[in-house]
This record gives structure tokens, sequence and C-alpha cells, in this order.
């Protein structure tokens, strides 16, 4: 099987103001006061969970046709940012279909029971399609390293389990704890998950994805978070995907989304029927 891959970014550096640890008033001389933690430096596991969950249960679903996105990685000399329309819905479903003015250039998405891809420029023409259960040996033959429920996590729809284990440590930057659970992949392989928190200002600033031998699967950087004035959901608008392994990247830009819209069609969740690409089932 040959296939060109494309690619999708990500670097998570939390610059926040002042060398100072804690959540107090820090000022300087020329500079203004930084502003107060939105959540306490003290702030206990069950709490943060709590409080996270308390935006990600606002949100039913989104979508936008005006997003941008640029990809980099082995292979790809500085291509322009194409256009996207982008829709998801918990608990699985999800939609991306990048397109230029020649047409569309990519389709990614999933629903209950499949998930699938396609790209116009792929040497074997096809939209390559598994089940969710796939078992990971078939997964390696995947055209791309696409973890469905992950990416729902990181598109900000799934609420995190309260009840299932995991641990709170102290995150990579002052104001930030990271929330670390072990469990296994919709394929049984055994993943640990990595959530930062920005304590300062109340947002997952990065979801990330390990294998069994601490290898990173995957990554997203959410940025750019932004208060929806109607709903008071906040969700970011910029987000930078990682798969290092396979030297993927992939940078989304946001805008103009419509948050629980009152009906998204069905068809939006269907494995596209796209002309002289047959659809290639990778668990027969």
């Amino acid at each position: 099987m040959k296939f060109n891959r494309r690619s999708l970014p990500f670097s998570l550096i939390l610059a926040l103001a002042g060398s100072v640890s804690g959540c107090a008033w820090y000022t300087q001389r020329f500079a203004p006061p930084a502003p107060p933690c939105v959540w306490p430096d003290d702030i206990t596991q069950a709490e943060l969970v709590t409080r996270l969950n308390e935006n990600t249960d606002q949100i039913r679903s989104w979508r936008t046709t005006k997003a941008t996105i640029r990809t980099s990685g082995r292979g790809i000399m500085n291509p322009p940012p194409v256009g996207a329309m982008i829709a998801v819905e918990s608990p699985r479903n999800f939609r991306l279909i990048a397109s230029s003015p020649l047409g569309n250039e990519a389709d990614l998405g999933s629903n209950s029971e499949h998930f699938w891809f396609w790209n116009k420029h792929n040497e074997e023409k096809g939209v390559f399609q598994a089940r969710h259960d796939v078992e990971p040996d078939r997964m390696r033959r995947f055209p791309m390293p696409f973890q469905p429920d992950w990416i729902m996590e990181a598109l900000g729809v799934v609420r995190i389990d309260p009840d299932k284990p995991m641990t709170m440590q102290p995150g990579p930057a002052p104001n930030t704890v990271c929330l670390v659970a072990d469990c296994l992949s919709p394929q049984g392989a055994k993943v640990r998950k990595w959530t930062a928190v920005d304590l300062r200002h109340g947002v997952i600033r990065e979801h990330a994805l390990f294998d069994s031998r601490g290898q990173l699967i995957a990554r997203a950087v959410l940025k750019n978070h932004v208060r929806d004035k109607n709903s008071n959901i906040v969700l970011p608008h910029t987000i930078d995907l990682e798969w290092p392994q396979a030297s993927l990247r992939m940078t989304i830009n946001l805008s103009n989304i419509e948050i629980n819209p009152d009906q998204i069609s069905p068809q939006t969740w269907a494995v596209p029927n796209i002309r002289d690409n047959p659809v290639i089932d990778m668990t027969q």
C-alpha cells in the first residue's frame, strides 16, 4: 500500500507572566499586575474534574464551515492553508472535510461504528475505513494514526469520567497541573492519557497520548480560547495536532463556531462515496 502522508503541528509552551510560583498577584516596575488564577493552585483533583466537566457538559455538538488548516511535516514543502468544514457531536460523530479552489482535498471522519480517511493525493485511490474495535495490527496499515475517541476529547465534547482511575501531577509550567490516566485504546492497546490544565485561565492547554513504552502517539495543543457570549461555553480557536511517529502535523484555526446547532444532518456522519475511490475496509 502506498500513500502520501499529510501532516498535523504542535508544541506546548505555556508562557505565563512572571517567574513567581502560585497564583499570587505579581507586580513589577513598569508592568501591570497579572490577574489572579481562575482556579486555586491547591485545587483538589475531584474539584478540577468537576469544573472542567461543567464546560464540557454544556457542549453536545459544534460545527463550522470557516476553519482553515495548515499542514507540515516530512516531505511537505510549505503548502498553503486550505479551508475546511468541521463538525463534531458526542460521543463519536466527527467530520473534517478540507477543500481548495480545485475541490475537496481530504475527508476524515467517524461515526458510531466506523472511522475513515481519504486523501486526494494518495497513490492508492480509496476511502480507508475501519471499525472502532479493529485490532492494533490492522491499524498499522491505516494511512494515518487516527484515534477517533481521543480526537473527540481534544475537540471538547467528551467529559472526563471522574470514576476512572487517574492522578493529578504538577504541570510543566507555573499554575498548571496534569491529569494522568492509564487506560486501553478502542483496539485494546495500553495507553497513557495526559491532560495539561492551566489554572490561571481555567482551561485545558494540551492533550497527549503515549503508548506502553512511553512514546508519544499523538498530541493536541489548544490555544486562543474564547468564551461564547451567548452560552458562556469556552472553546479553543486554534488546535495544533501532532502524530510524531508518522511525521504528521496539522494546525486548525476555527472561526464562526456554531455551538449546539439545532440539527446536524445524519448524512454528515456517513462514510463518503467518492468517485473512483472504493471503500477499502481495513478489517477484512
